[in-house]
C-alpha cells in the first residue's frame, strides 16, 4: 500500500515532466479512439445498408433475349408473320405471345429458395378501354401518319392504357415507393387476384374528367379477341393519385415520359386475362435477407433454369455497392490511422519511461539501498505510469466525443466516388440506344415509372458507444503495460552499491 502512495506522491512530485507526456498521449489517444469511433460507425452503418439495400432480385427475360427477339421480328414482313400466325396451334399462339415472358411456375419455384422473405408477381400490359380516351397518347399518335399507323399495327390505339397487376394492390412498387397514394376506396387484396375478381385501382384525374368514382364499372377489351367475350367488366375499387406527375411532366424525356392518369392496377390474374397470356408473368420481384445471399440466389436461379440465357436475375446489389464502398473505405482508412497512432501512444510511453527512469537513478537506488523490494518499486513506478495513462484516456475520450464525427466526415469525403459529367457518360447513339433498351427494376416503379431523383447516399453517423469506455480501458492497460516495460528491465538490473558507488 505504501508503494501505491508513493508512487502517487511522485506523480504530483513531478507535474512538469508528466504534463509533457500526458499532453503527447492525449493527441495519440484522441486520434486513436477517434478512428475506432469512425471504424465501429463505418462497420455499423454497412450493416444498416445490408438490411435495405442490395437485397432485392427479380426474375424476367433477359435484355440480351428481348433483343434478338425484336430483331428477329423487325426482319420478317408482314406477309410472312400473317402466314405464321395462320399455321400456329392454340398452344402455339399462347407461347408466340409470351415469348418475351416468364413461366409462372418459374417465378413461383424460385421464391421457395430458404434465401428469399417474400415475393410478388407482376405483369404489365397495354389494354384496350373503349369508353375512355388516352389523351396524352392520342396526341402523340396524331404527330404523323406512320406514327399512328405502326401503333395501330401493334394494337396501341388511343383507347390503349397500360394496366399493371400483381398479387396485392398494397404492394405495387410505386404505392411502396411514395409515387402514388390511395385517396378513395381500397386497394384490391391477394384474395381479389385469387379469385379473379375484375377489380380496378384508377388515376384521380382520370376518373373526374370522365366523372367515374369508386364504385363504378368500365370495360375492357382482351387483346386479340374480338366480339363480346372479349369485353371484361371491371368494378373500381379505389382511386389513386399520382404524387410525382407534375416533376416527371416536366422533365420533357422520352425515356421518363409517364404522364398522370395513363395507367390502371389490377389483380395479376384479371391482368392475365386482358393481355391473354394466362401462367406467365412479366417478372418475379423477390426480397431477401441480405446483400450477402446474392450469389447463393444466383447460383440456385442458374441451377433452375439450366443456365439458360432466355432469363435472368438481376439484384439491386450494384445500389448496394454504390453506397457502401464510401463507407468500407473510410474502415479500412481508420483502421491504418489507429494502428499507426497506437503505435505513436506505445513509442511515447517507451521513450516517456525511459527518459524518467534514467532520470531518477538515484531515487531508485535509495529506495533499493533501504530495502525496498523489486516488486515495491516497481509498484510505485506502475502507479506513476498508470496515472499518466488515466489523464490521458480521459481527456482523450472527451475529446473524442466532440471531433470524431468530424473526422468521420472528413474521411467520407475523401471516399466518395468521382461522378463523370453528364455530358461526358450520355453521349453517342450506343449509350442513347442503352437508355432506350434499359429497364428499371420493379421496385423503382417499373418500365413505365420514373425512378425517384433521391438516391440514398452513404451517410456516417458517428455516435459514442457505450463500446468505447472498454475498448479505451482495453487500451489503457495496454500501454501502461507496455509503459512498465522500461521501469522492470532497469530496476530489475540495478545495484544500490554501484548507484551510490557513483556520487
Amino acid at each position: 500500500m505504501r508503494s501505491l502512495k508513493r508512487g502517487f506522491r511522485s506523480f504530483r512530485r513531478h507535474p512538469s515532466s508528466n504534463l509533457v507526456v500526458v499532453l503527447l498521449l492525449f493527441v495519440c489517444l484522441t486520434f486513436s479512439l477517434s478512428m475506432l469511433a469512425v471504424k465501429l460507425a463505418a462497420d455499423s452503418q454497412t450493416e444498416m445498408v445490408k438490411e435495405r439495400v442490395g437485397n432485392y432480385g427479380e426474375v424476367r427475360s433477359s435484355s440480351g433475349f428481348m433483343m434478338s427477339t425484336f430483331e428477329m421480328e423487325r426482319e420478317k414482313s408482314e406477309a410472312e408473320r400473317a402466314r405464321e400466325a395462320r399455321g400456329l396451334s392454340e398452344e402455339e399462339e399462347l407461347e408466340e405471345r409470351a415469348k418475351t415472358l416468364v413461366p409462372e411456375e418459374t417465378v413461383d419455384e424460385f421464391s421457395l429458395d430458404h434465401g428469399i422473405i417474400k415475393y410478388d408477381k407482376v405483369l404489365t400490359s397495354g389494354v384496350s378501354v373503349p369508353g375512355l380516351k388516352n389523351v396524352e397518347l392520342a396526341s402523340m399518335l396524331s404527330l404523323s401518319r406512320e406514327i399512328e399507323e405502326g401503333a395501330a399495327a401493334s394494337g396501341i390505339t388511343e383507347n390503349t392504357f397500360v394496366f399493371e397487376g400483381n398479387t396485392n394492390g398494397a404492394s405495387a412498387s410505386e404505392f411502396l415507393n411514395g409515387s402514388k397514394k390511395l385517396v378513395a376506396g381500397s386497394f384490391y387484396t391477394y384474395a381479389d387476384y385469387l379469385d379473379k375478381n375484375a377489380v380496378v385501382l384508377m388515376e384521380k384525374n382520370l376518373a373526374e374528367e370522365n366523372e367515374l368514382e369508386v364504385g363504378d364499372t368500365l370495360k375492357a377489351t382482351i387483346s386479340g379477341e374480338k366480339g363480346k367475350d372479349a369485353e371484361v367488366e371491371l368494378e373500381i375499387v379505389g382511386i389513386y393519385e399520382t404524387i410525382e406527375a407534375e416533376r416527371q411532366a416536366q422533365t420533357g424525356s422520352f425515356a421518363t415520359f409517364n404522364p398522370a392518369g395513363n395507367k390502371f392496377f389490377a389483380p395479376l390474374s384479371v391482368v392475365q386475362v386482358l393481355n391473354n397470356t394466362p401462367g406467365y408473368v412479366e417478372l418475379g420481384s423477390y426480397y431477401f435477407d441480405n446483400v450477402d445471399s446474392t450469389d447463393e440466389l444466383q447460383e440456385a436461379f442458374l441451377n433452375q433454369t439450366d443456365g439458360s440465357e432466355q432469363y435472368e436475375f438481376v439484384t439491386d446489389s450494384g445500389d448496394f455497392e454504390i453506397i457502401s464502398d464510401p463507407l468500407q473505405k473510410v474502415g479500412k482508412t481508420s483502421v491504418i490511422g489507429l494502428a499507426g497512432a497506437l503505435g505513436a501512444c506505445a513509442l511515447i510511453i517507451l521513450l516517456a519511461m525511459a527518459i524518467i527512469i534514467g532520470g531518477r537513478t538515484r531515487e531508485l537506488g535509495v529506495l533499493k539501498a533501504i530495502g525496498a523490494t523489486d516488486r515495491q518499486v516497481i509498484a510505485q513506478y506502475a502507479v506513476e505510469v498508470i496515472c499518466i495513462c488515466l489523464v490521458s484516456i480521459i481527456l482523450a475520450t472527451g475529446a473524442t466525443a466532440i471531433i470524431s464525427q468530424s473526422i468521420g466526415d472528413w474521411l467520407l469525403s475523401g471516399s466518395e466516388p468521382s461522378q463523370l459529367q453528364e455530358g461526358e457518360e450520355e453521349s453517342g447513339t450506343a449509350a442513347m440506344m442503352a437508355r432506350l433498351t434499359e429497364r428499371n427494376l420493379y421496385k423503382e416503379g417499373g418500365l413505365f415509372a420514373t425512378p425517384q431523383d433521391g438516391e440514398e447516399e452513404a451517410e456516417l453517423d458517428v455516435v459514442y458507444q457505450g463500446d468505447m469506455l472498454l475498448y479505451g480501458i482495453l487500451i489503457l492497460l495496454g500501454i501502461s503495460l507496455l509503459g512498465m516495460a522500461i521501469p522492470v528491465a532497469w530496476i530489475s538490473r540495478l545495484r544500490p552499491a554501484r548507484v551510490l558507488s557513483m556520487e
